[in-house]
């Protein structure tokens, strides 16, 4: 046989690559990455947004989905990339590391860890487990698997999703024309002393009391404009004795060009590390700044913060405003600690009106707001802007009115 007939032979037996075609996108986790070509949709549940299934011929034993996680405190790549070794041999039957290396996605930082595993007792699988980190609370993670002989084939792929993995989505015009109006109407608010004073709040979950939240809010002078000082208490506790608290001070000036929070978290639970973090951050006149402290770790951050920008805990008392303006649609642009990416909410609020809750009718401001990646919630407020409860459209959710009492009987 010819060197150029030998050629033509081998070149004809190797498996063409995997190319992709279209893409899942989503607008409300911001995200766009492409699929493979010709591939079998899936099903899923919970975090995953997609599943793929490799047709007969393609790659043997393949399959493809992302998922989104939401960590209750801030990580490192190295934390994720470790928690998911300790579980591997556990979670994978037959688990063997091949290589572990950093990569990217949409200039994100991520690690990708291969492996194998046995499925079922009798195939062993390669699996392409990518962990690609947004930020300090959230992370996506792309796992592609084939068979174990077509090991090349799958990081191939997997490094083909990732180079078409985008993030960073244009915002919708609608809501940022909203974001900006609702930032003049607060801008221009009238002074509103009502709004002091100590609120307790029963967080209900299923029925059942979950916590409890306590607001304090009274006027001051900060930086010799007028605003207000804030405390923000908030405490949870499930039926497995875990115990988380949030605790958060802080100050702004009534317009909001000047906020300043001092954050911190603990979390206990009978079978893991405890957790303690904290954030002092500040956002003045539109420049963000922060320093984080979490898993000994110690991190700065500054960036230009877009105009309308609220600090989580800030929008509390933001709410409570918007509540009393004129009746109409709103939208807030919220920064929760340890994020770097903005949070979301679509305000609708009505007039004044009789309201049937705890069995009688009382006048009331009823909100319905949207999150994008939560269901909608109903916000009552009383006429002074204090909140009364708030609920989601499910009924699981409630954050209710109450006495210290009742706040702290257990």
């Amino acid at each position: 046989m010819s060197l150029i007939l030998a050629l033509l032979v081998f070149t004809a037996q190797e498996p063409a690559a995997i190319e992709l075609e279209g893409s899942v996108r989503s607008d409300p986790y911001d995200f766009e990455i492409g699929l493979p070509k010709g591939w079998e949709a899936i099903r899923t549940t919970g975090s995953t947004f997609f599943r793929v299934q490799a047709p007969a011929g393609s790659l043997a034993e393949g399959a493809a989905w992302l998922a989104h996680h939401d960590s209750n405190h801030p990580v490192t790549l190295l934390f994720l990339t470790e928690t998911f070794l300790k579980r591997a041999e556990t979670d994978y039957p037959g688990f063997k590391s091949v290589s572990e290396r950093d990569v990217t996605a949409a200039g994100l930082p991520a690690r990708q860890i291969v492996f194998t595993a046995t499925a079922r007792g009798e195939k062993e699988l390669v699996f392409v487990h990518t962990v690609i980190q947004r930020q300090l609370q959230e992370y996506f993670i792309l796992d592609v698997v084939a068979a174990s002989r077509e090991k090349e084939r799958g990081v191939a792929l997997s490094d083909k999703m990732l180079a078409a993995f985008r993030t960073g989505l244009a915002a919708p015009r609608d809501r940022e024309d909203r974001i900006a109006r609702t930032s003049v109407l607060l801008k221009t608010a009238p002074v509103r002393p009502g709004l002091a004073g100590t609120f307790w709040h029963e967080l209900i979950v299923a029925d059942k009391k979950f916590g409890w939240q306590k607001t304090m809010l009274r006027e001051a002078k900060v930086d010799g404009s007028p605003g207000w000082e804030f405390e923000l208490e908030v405490r949870q506790e499930d039926a497995d004795g875990g115990k988380r608290t949030d605790l958060s001070k802080g100050s702004f000036t009534a317009d909001g060009s000047i906020q300043r929070v001092e954050f911190t978290r603990t979390v206990r639970t009978p079978k893991d590390p405890p957790v303690d973090c904290k954030e002092s951050a500040s956002l003045v006149r539109g420049t963000y700044k922060a320093v984080r402290q979490f898993l000994d770790q110690k991190v700065e951050k500054e960036f230009k913060a877009a105009e309308g920008t609220f600090l989580g805990d800030v929008a509390e008392t933001m709410r409570r405003l918007v509540a009393l303006a004129p009746a109409g649609k709103n939208a807030l642009r919220v920064l929760e600690p340890f994020r770097d990416l903005p949070s979301y909410e679509e305000w609708e609020h009505a007039r004044p009106s009789m309201i049937r809750i705890d069995g009688r009718e009382r006048e009331l401001i009823q909100a319905l707001v949207t999150y994008p990646r939560q269901e909608t919630f109903e916000y009552l407020f009383d006429l002074d802007g204090s909140l009364v409860r708030r609920r989601g459209t499910r009924g699981v959710l409630v954050l209710k009115r109450c006495t210290e009492e009742e706040a702290l009987k257990r």
